[in-house]
């Protein structure tokens, strides 16, 4: 695994992860969601509509794009993890704001689950960069880091379009 991690492509897998899970929760009556589908079926497959675009604008060969579907798999499944402990903890600083006698130790022990969530949230980027790179060659890598800034941007689209829509707000 390589230990540089680039300041710019640290953002893939977090907007790739909050871009399938957006989706995915995001759909309703009226989408092409279908009756009984998990998030999990939805999940893959809007992975495999990014990696059939990922395969052609970057010209994969079958090797990369089995490669690359398993590093995008392994970094969903990890940063799964790490959101529910994030949802977690949030809950739990809600909670101590919310409740007037929680003491300062309490709210220093927040503080220090919180750091110690974004290192591990460091962590992950860099373990995915490190497994990007030995799929990808720089170019691609860089490019992909293109594609995925473009989806994360037409999801934001979309977020701000369904906040707009009437009984949405």
């Amino acid at each position: 695994m390589r230990s540089s991690c680039h300041p710019r492509t640290t953002l893939l897998p977090v907007a790739l992860f909050l871009t399938l899970t957006s989706v995915a929760s995001a759909q309703g009556p009226g989408t092409s969601a279908r009756p009984g589908r998990s998030v999990q079926q939805a999940h893959q497959q809007l992975i495999d509509r990014f990696l059939d675009h990922a395969t052609v604008e970057l010209d994969l060969s079958e090797e990369q794009r089995s490669g690359l579907e398993a590093v995008l798999q392994q970094t969903l499944q990890r940063r799964s993890e790490l959101a529910r402990s994030q949802a977690q903890l949030r809950r739990e600083i809600m909670d101590a704001l919310s409740d007037p006698s929680t003491g300062p130790d309490e709210f220093r022990r927040l503080g220090d689950a919180s750091l110690a969530l974004k290192g591990r949230e460091a962590e992950l980027l860099g373990w995915q960069q490190g497994q990007l790179l030995d799929v990808l060659t720089p170019r691609q890598s860089l490019r992909f880091m293109l594609l995925q800034e473009r989806l994360a941007q037409r999801i934001e689209a979309m977020r701000r379009n369904r906040a707009r829509r009437p009984g949405n707000g």
